[in-house]
């Protein structure tokens, strides 16, 4: 018997909440008591966690969801995680908890958190299923989600459906509005997942307006 840490990582739109639910519902039937967590950060249920599906019109449609208890900092965790009156913790969106500034490591507080609570329950069944993204749109490693990828005992990496060219190998969420801040919370209006081939780096991107403008101008 000894406490686990699983993850659920990939791009936008790839089904890492459905995945996560599905997980949940599971250990509900077998009568596990189950914990959600969830960062602040993410606006878009207030309460809950969310698995959506892109819909006809270009959209996205809410398709399951389950109540969660939204995180601010490490007192918060703390004050949710305390005593073993749960078997499952699940946490979504896991790749908006912050880093420290600056980085003292890959972890930052939630990832310390999680950490030290596998530590304190290592020697029971309790299990930890993270799910989040593991890469920001410009391609870099994103908040907490590949330092605690290190420490996971297993990992189940999806990926979505290019929507440039329809093919089953999407691997980023590209952004498709302006800006640099890493943290962006939005949807298909700010988001597309795009396969390799079909991904365009900011940079990339901003040298090819660049030229747009100069043609432009003349």
């Amino acid at each position: 018997m000894s406490a686990r840490l699983e993850l659920i990582v990939g791009p936008m739109f790839a089904g890492k909440t459905e995945r996560l639910i599905a997980k949940l519902h599971r250990a509900q039937y077998a009568r596990k008591r189950v914990r959600i967590l969830k960062p602040a950060f993410d606006t878009r249920t207030q309460g809950s966690i969310a698995s959506r599906a892109v819909n006809a019109d270009g959209g996205t449609e809410i398709t399951a969801t389950l109540p969660a208890v939204r995180l601010r900092h490490a007192g918060d965790f703390a004050r949710h995680t305390q005593g073993d009156d749960y078997d499952v913790l699940a946490v979504d969106e896991a790749h908006f908890f912050p880093l420290d500034e600056p980085a003292g490591d890959l972890l930052g507080w939630f990832g310390r958190c999680v950490r030290d609570l596998l530590r304190a329950r290592a020697k029971s069944d309790l299990r930890i299923i993270i799910a989040g993204l593991e890469l920001d749109f410009a391609e870099a490693p994103f908040g907490p989600v590949p330092g605690l990828m290190a420490l996971a005992d297993s990992i189940e990496k999806l990926t979505g459906v290019c929507m440039i060219c329809g093919s089953d190998a999407g691997y980023i969420s590209h952004r498709i509005v302006p800006g640099d801040a890493q943290l962006v919370v939005g949807d298909t209006g700010e988001y597309q997942v795009r396969c390799r081939a079909c991904y365009e780096p900011p940079a990339q991107r901003g040298r090819a307006a660049l030229v747009e403008v100069k043609k432009a101008v003349g």
